[in-house]
């Protein structure tokens, strides 16, 4: 049986989920949920618990058996990220990187749910120069993180055709040498992003690609100012203001808008 306490705090908002798992081996990998907890709490679980799994060495079963949480401190995502560092310890698996993102449609319709009413404060991007220069806006960008006013930076990762979430802070900029570096910073015109801080999210939409309706491929942010599209495919960022680019339409289904329910 092992313990994963999640507990940070910051000067916008503060974090904490506590998640206990038991993890034996199996003749396949599986897992199950036990713990007494709502709903949203327990499909987070899951999801993290399945998260966790893909980095396991061997085939286990794992299941939840005590999910804890408050009512002012536990947000989206929390329970997720908790049951995904329990798994890992219990398995003792070790990341460099211990990254812990959330593409669930669900999931990311609640984040855009709870952002909703909220004013984008700012942005920031990590973007890839060489020799003093960089790409055009979505070749030379990296991750980019979103900050919504009374909440904890989101961090954007887009991977093969899937838009990964997490609550996360950004990294330090990095100088690789005759490799270019990593420039990490506030996002500046004439970034896409830049054009919508200081914006008031009105309403929002999940995009779903290639791998249906188990994983998201974007989102569109609707803002008082106009529509912001954010997705990756092939493994290439697609930003674009108003409509999805034509080139990403034919991959692409725009869910209902989480607001008003119109697509």
């Amino acid at each position: 049986m092992t313990t994963f306490r999640l507990l940070a705090q910051t000067s916008r908002s503060a974090r904490f989920a506590e998640v206990t798992v038991e993890v034996a081996a199996s003749d396949r990998s599986d897992v199950e949920v036990t713990a007494a907890a709502i709903d949203e709490h327990r499909r987070e679980a899951e999801l993290g618990a399945r998260w966790a799994l893909q980095k396991s060495p061997r085939e286990v079963r794992v299941t939840v058996t005590g999910v804890v949480t408050t009512d002012v401190d536990t947000g989206l995502g929390d329970v997720y990220e908790a049951t995904v560092r329990a798994v890992w310890q219990a398995l003792r698996v070790e990341h460099p990187v211990p990254y812990v993102g959330f593409s669930d449609p669900e999931m990311v319709a609640s984040w855009l749910k709870g952002s909703v009413g909220r004013r984008l404060d700012a942005v920031t991007e990590a973007r890839y120069w060489s020799e003093g220069r960089r790409e055009p806006d979505a070749e030379s960008l990296l991750h980019a993180w979103l900050y919504f006013e009374g909440g904890m930076p989101v961090k954007l990762h887009g991977r093969g055709d899937q838009l990964l979430l997490a609550k996360e802070k950004p990294y330090r900029a990095t100088d690789m040498d005759e490799c270019g570096e990593i420039r990490v910073g506030p996002a500046r015109h004439p970034s896409v992003l830049s054009g919508f801080i200081g914006a008031r999210l009105t309403d929002g939409a999940v995009i779903l690609g290639h791998d249906g309706d188990t994983v998201s491929a974007g989102v569109v942010l609707r803002f008082e100012k106009g529509d912001l599209v954010i997705g990756t495919l092939g493994d290439e960022w697609v930003l674009a203001v108003g409509s999805v680019p034509s080139a990403a339409a034919h991959y692409w289904a725009v869910q209902p808008f989480v607001h008003d329910g119109r697509g």
